[in-house]
């Protein structure tokens, strides 16, 4: 009967670790690994700095924040938030945010964007150009 009992418990034990791995990585994928999608900040974007607050209401630094629609190889739509902040001083110069018609590269998970940069237009696959061509000319009209 004790070797049942045992053979039980190490059974349960074993299954809600195979469990907690398994959401686990779950977890850490849909927050963690990323795809590169494509955006174009459009021509009438405001990219004018705002004071950003933490979730106190406490003043962190200027910023900008941005909703862009992005799309990857496959055509696939997603919409990218991030904030670009100016961390060294309370100014900033409208040179250190992604101005109106700059292509960028946006790595984003499922949940977060992990990273963003600025790409030449060259270097953008031709069907997703197409795709932000169409939709930077229907954000500026």
């Amino acid at each position: 009967m004790k070797k049942v009992v045992i053979s039980i418990v190490s059974l349960v034990v074993i299954a809600l670790a195979v469990v907690g791995v398994l959401l686990g990585q779950r977890y850490y994928n849909d927050r963690y690994v990323s795809s590169d999608y494509y955006t174009v900040v459009p021509a009438d974007y405001d990219t004018t700095p705002k004071m950003q607050h933490d979730y106190t209401g406490k003043d962190i630094a200027l910023g900008v924040e941005y909703k862009l629609t992005a799309y990857n190889t496959e055509g696939e739509s997603k919409v990218v938030e991030f904030t670009v902040m100016d961390k060294n001083s309370k100014e900033a110069t409208a040179g250190e945010y992604y101005q109106p018609g700059t292509y960028l590269l946006v790595k984003a998970s499922k949940q977060i964007v992990t990273g963003q940069e600025t790409i030449d237009r060259g270097k953008i696959p031709e069907g997703v150009l197409k795709l932000l061509e169409v939709n930077k000319q229907l954000v500026s009209r």
